[in-house]
């Protein structure tokens, strides 16, 4: 009897308002069209976190951008083996960087990018920071990079913030008394 009326009222319905039962159906056979062709290109977004945590990074992408701790990037500043790339904003790298770091606010790319793009050759060792916890700055940035044909941007993991927990060394090029104001 429930069977009934479910389906005598949408057949009601679908007299009353085919349109709307057209659309629905193209909607639905449009977003299924969306996800395979998601799945199936190495290009297509996750719709869930990839295996380390990054949202919205193409899968393509994940493999190649390992990431480091504190301790490891400060063997790579030491060693002279990598260009280490501040993400964060230019207020904040003025206040505190990492010694030697180039500042290239993601947030500000397209007018930061073409100043500082002949500073970074594509085949060396790139490694990205912003503030830290998974931030998406420096991992925006990598994905950037790699489509512009660099090969090793790397990530550090936990950021700033990682870094000045270790106590490891910054530059701060302003004096204490002039930051306050």
């Amino acid at each position: 009897m429930r069977r009934r009326v479910l389906l005598s009222w949408a057949g009601g319905l679908a007299r009353r308002f085919p349109h709307v039962i057209r659309a629905a159906a193209l909607v639905g056979i449009a977003f299924i069209c969306a996800a395979l062709t998601n799945a199936a290109n190495p290009l297509g977004i996750r719709w869930t976190p990839s295996p380390d945590g990054r949202i919205g990074l193409p899968r393509v992408f994940e493999k190649r951008l390992p990431e480091v701790n504190a301790r490891q990037a400060l063997e790579m500043l030491r060693s002279g083996k990598a260009i280490f790339v501040d993400s964060r904003d230019a207020k904040d790298y003025q206040d505190n960087h990492i010694p030697g770091a180039l500042n290239i606010p993601m947030r500000e790319w397209n007018t930061a990018w073409p100043k500082m793009r002949h500073r970074l050759p594509k085949t060396r060792t790139l490694l990205l920071y912003c503030y830290g916890g998974k931030c998406g700055l420096s991992t925006r940035m990598a994905k950037r990079l790699l489509e512009l044909g660099y090969q090793k941007p790397v990530i550090l993991e936990y950021g700033w913030k990682e870094w000045t927990e270790a106590r490891y060394p910054t530059v701060s090029p302003l004096p204490p008394e002039k930051k306050e104001r």
